[in-house]
């Protein structure tokens, strides 16, 4: 039986544990800067249009830094990154621009690197990305450049504006089938955009939350379109219709992306094609961008569980991924 306190004894002792603290100095893991890369190679030749579509896909070098850094994260502009063929041949180099440059430190926070030579990769070839700074191990990553989809039929049904809507806006019904392979796991990315009568960019299509279909707010397993601009596509795995054919359907919308001046209606230009892109990722793009989402929702929650991110560069940390891209181009009725 267990011994009864008094009131008093028992405020005594919640008084006094109360009172008790205790400092615990916790040591910081010994970290050894590293580069931190991220690239995507696609089959695509790295134009301004494409760009215009996939920045997130663009080249940037940072230096990695202790858990309890609270500092900038350093992007400097100097680094040599090459990309290397199967036969070790080199087919792309990268030079570093500055997006913020501080003249009194001779500094940039924020960089980013454009492609030389405008290389374009070969689906089923193996790349080798490798970036070296002075003072810093040599990281790099060996991938192959995955196979193409196979694009099915596709639609693009206009929905009339409504009298609130801008004729500067697009929207409507896109519906895309594609036969999935049997023989392989495949990760898939679909984006879209609309494009002007002379095949200019005209602007980007994403979900249309307001006029979202019945159920559609059910996302698990759903093949959804992506968001190009997006550092967090809604990539899709195969896994659980492998072999069958895949539907992506779902309400659109895009809107002008030119400068339209009220008073020059000439620098306005028509949307006339839908085009469609459907990205076959590698494993190791997948799954960065898996973890990418998981660290952010986990971002600020103290019960979440560790969320680190995917990495598969030797000697550093990032991605170095594979997307190759399979359009087809609507008109719009």
């Amino acid at each position: 039986m267990l011994p009864k306190l008094r009131p008093a004894a028992f405020l005594f002792l919640l008084l006094l544990t109360a009172g008790c603290e205790m400092a615990v100095d916790v040591p910081a893991p010994k970290h050894t800067p590293r580069l931190a890369l991220t690239y995507v190679l696609s089959n695509q030749t790295p134009d301004s249009q494409y760009w215009q579509s996939y920045p997130h896909r663009q080249l940037t070098v940072s230096i990695s830094q202790g858990v309890f850094n609270n500092a900038e994260v350093s992007q400097p502009a100097n680094a040599t990154v090459e990309l290397l063929d199967a036969s070790g041949q080199v087919v792309e180099r990268f030079r570093g621009r500055y997006r913020y440059y501080n003249p009194f430190t001779q500094d940039s926070m924020g960089a980013y690197y454009e492609p030389l030579y405008g290389f374009a990769g070969q689906p089923g070839q193996r790349y080798t990305l490798r970036a070296a700074l002075p003072g810093l191990p040599t990281a790099e990553s060996t991938i192959a450049l995955p196979a193409p989809a196979a694009m099915g039929a596709a639609t693009f049904v206009r929905r009339q504006s409504t009298p609130n809507e801008s004729q500067y806006f697009a929207a409507g019904h896109l519906t895309l089938s594609m036969p999935d392979a049997a023989a392989s796991t495949d990760y898939y990315v679909a984006t879209a955009r609309v494009l002007d009568a002379q095949g200019r960019f005209w602007g980007m299509l994403s979900n249309d939350y307001q006029n979202e279909d019945p159920g559609s707010d059910v996302s698990v397993d759903r093949f959804l379109l992506s968001d190009g601009y997006s550092n967090r596509p809604n990539v899709y795995a195969d896994l659980n219709a492998n072999g069958r054919t895949l539907t992506l359907t779902q309400n659109v919308q895009a809107y002008f992306s030119g400068n339209f001046n009220p008073g020059d209606p000439q620098n306005y230009r028509e949307p006339a094609f839908i085009e469609v892109t459907v990205s076959t990722l590698n494993r190791e793009a997948y799954d960065f961008y898996q973890s990418v989402q998981r660290y952010q929702d986990s971002h600020d929650n103290p019960f979440a569980e560790p969320a680190p991110l995917a990495s598969n560069i030797r000697n550093g940390y990032g991605l170095f991924g594979g997307a190759t891209d399979t359009k087809v181009v609507i008109p719009i009725q």
